[in-house]
C-alpha cells in the first residue's frame, strides 16, 4: 500500500506544478492581462482626451495629468468617451475611479 501512496502523492504533486505553467502562458497572451484594468487611454490632443472602456459593463473613467486630474465620466461595455483636459494637460494613462 505505501508504494501506491508514494506513487499517487507523486502524480499529485507533478499535477499540481504543470497546472501554474499553462495558466501562466494562457494569461502571457492576453494583452489585457499585461495592462490590468477597464479603461485604456485613446487618442487625445489639446484640451480633450479619448477613454476606452475595453470590459463588458459600465465604468467611471479619467486621466491621470500633472496637478489635478479631471472628473471621471462613464463608458458603457465597449465604449469611448471624451474627457476635457485643461489647456497645456497632456494625459499619462486613463483609470477607473
Amino acid at each position: 500500500m505505501t508504494g501506491l501512496r508514494t506513487a499517487f502523492v507523486a502524480a499529485m504533486a507533478a499535477a499540481l506544478f504543470s497546472v501554474p505553467a499553462a495558466m501562466t502562458t494562457a494569461v502571457a497572451d492576453d494583452d489585457a492581462a499585461k495592462e490590468p484594468g477597464c479603461a485604456k487611454l485613446g487618442a487625445y490632443g489639446d484640451g480633450w482626451a479619448d477613454i476606452h472602456n475595453v470590459c463588458n459593463y459600465t465604468i467611471k473613467a479619467t486621466v491621470e495629468v500633472d496637478g489635478f486630474d479631471p472628473g471621471c465620466i462613464q463608458i458603457g461595455p465597449g465604449g469611448v468617451g471624451r474627457i476635457g483636459l485643461d489647456p497645456g494637460d497632456v494625459p499619462y494613462y486613463a483609470y477607473v475611479c
